[in-house]
């Protein structure tokens, strides 16, 4: 049996904001509008996965920008170069709040946490070794940029060895 992601299903606020959203960034394609359950929902096609937003007016919003460091609850998409993504989607209206240039800041917040280490690996899979990590040839650098309902978007640019394939290219 082959199983591959198909959706994402979300509650939001507002689907019309999403849909706005996901269009005007990625050029997301609209499959389906209408009302499931009472409430508006919308699906469309992005990024290469099905997204479903099922509207909940009173959904409350996780913390925002400038209150939330974590960023635990995102999509991640990979990129092939960070920087031509950032200055594309920011033309675009994007607002990042995460990037190569102010990590060091969010480092140092993590840090002051109990507890202090902000990242901290205690396995990595072969064939990949930390020697290997060191000498360069695995290299993984991140953009955050906000969404609608506090939903964050992680821009991935991952150089990994041939001989790892961890990440879909």
């Amino acid at each position: 049996m082959h199983y591959r992601f198909m959706e994402v299903a979300l509650a939001t606020r507002d689907v019309q904001e999403q849909e706005d959203f996901w269009v005007r960034l990625f050029d997301a394609r609209v499959l389906f509008r209408g009302r499931m359950m009472g409430q508006r929902y919308l699906r469309l096609l992005a990024c290469g996965i099905t997204l479903i937003f099922r509207e909940q007016p009173g959904m409350p919003l996780p913390p925002g920008p400038d209150e939330e460091i974590d960023f635990l609850q995102h999509l991640g998409l990979r990129v092939d170069d960070l920087g031509a993504a950032m200055a594309e989607l920011e033309a675009r209206g994007a607002r990042f709040v995460f990037t190569p240039a102010n990590a060091a800041g969010y480092f140092a917040r993590w840090q002051q946490r109990p507890g202090g280490a902000s990242f901290e690996t205690s396995f990595i899979a072969p064939p990949l070794t930390r020697e290997r990590i060191a000498a360069g040839e695995y290299k993984h650098d991140v953009a955050i940029l906000v969404g609608p309902d506090h939903l964050w978007i992680e821009l991935n640019q991952v150089r990994e060895p041939a001989d790892t394939g961890w990440y879909p290219r």
